[in-house]
């Protein structure tokens, strides 16, 4: 059982499932607006996800911790797998699916600097999310600038909302200088700003297929929102929430 667990926690901090959850995102969209897979460009978006997520959350711990090599050498394999599938997928690519990821690219080498404004964090991260998973997988379609459009807005809603727990678990682990949205107007108040998301989340779904599935997903978003907690498990966030883009991929499959 121990080893099991700590296959397990790898795989949770190793970026993996974030990845696959990115990943589902992805998914969802193209069976949304029925766009053709593109092997390289899943590849591309997975150990993309990888790598910058890893990057970002180890950041600030790399950054002020002497590094240890035999402590994060797993780590170190994973996203150095990551980066060299990423690189080969990236050359594999048209050169406009190229641009789109060396945009994100920049965005994300400010994230660091730019979430030390409270209202940016959910911002940047949600909109971020969104073009990878909403507008990248379109850029090679002909699809009406309507439905893709729509799509885009109602996943950077839905992607808001899915981060509110992890802001309410991360606020007793944040500097308090971070002044984020559950330190500065409470945990309610911020359970309250979730449940808007996921207002305006469905009120977008009206306007595309899939309606049924997307208000099952904000019900079961709301739910995580209402029970989360500061006190509440580590994997309730990094498993349990993390794993509702996958749910969401799992049943469109099914009723599609």
């Amino acid at each position: 059982m121990l080893v099991l667990k700590q296959i397990f926690d790898f795989y949770i901090k190793s970026s993996l499932h974030v990845a696959f959850a990115i990943f589902s995102f992805v998914k969802v969209v193209e069976l949304s607006l029925n766009i053709s897979s593109n092997v390289f460009l899943e590849a591309a978006i997975f150990s993309g996800s990888v790598l910058g997520y890893t990057v970002l959350k180890y950041y600030e711990f790399w950054k002020y911790t002497k590094f240890s090599f035999n402590k994060n050498k797993f780590f170190l394999a994973i996203t150095t797998v990551a980066f060299l599938t990423f690189l080969f997928c990236f050359f594999q690519l048209k050169f406009s699916f190229q641009i789109a990821f060396l945009q994100i690219f920049f965005l994300v080498v400010l994230y660091p600097f730019l979430r030390k404004f409270w209202f940016l964090k959910i911002a940047i991260v949600s909109f971020s999310v969104t073009f990878v998973v909403g507008y990248i997988p379109t850029l090679d379609t002909k699809m009406l600038f309507f439905y893709d459009t729509i799509l885009q807005v109602k996943l950077f809603f839905l992607i808001c909302a899915l981060l509110i727990p992890f802001e309410i678990y991360d606020s007793q682990q944040d500097p308090l200088t971070l002044q984020t949205i559950p330190q500065k107007f409470g945990i309610q108040k911020t359970k309250y700003l979730g449940y808007m998301f996921l207002v305006v989340f469905c009120l977008f779904s009206l306007l595309l297929q899939y309606e049924i599935l997307d208000f099952v997903i904000a019900i079961v978003i709301g739910l995580f929102i209402q029970f989360s907690s500061t006190k509440k498990n580590k994997y309730y966030t990094s498993f349990w929430v993390e794993s509702i883009p996958v749910l969401w991929w799992l049943l469109v499959l099914i009723f599609s």
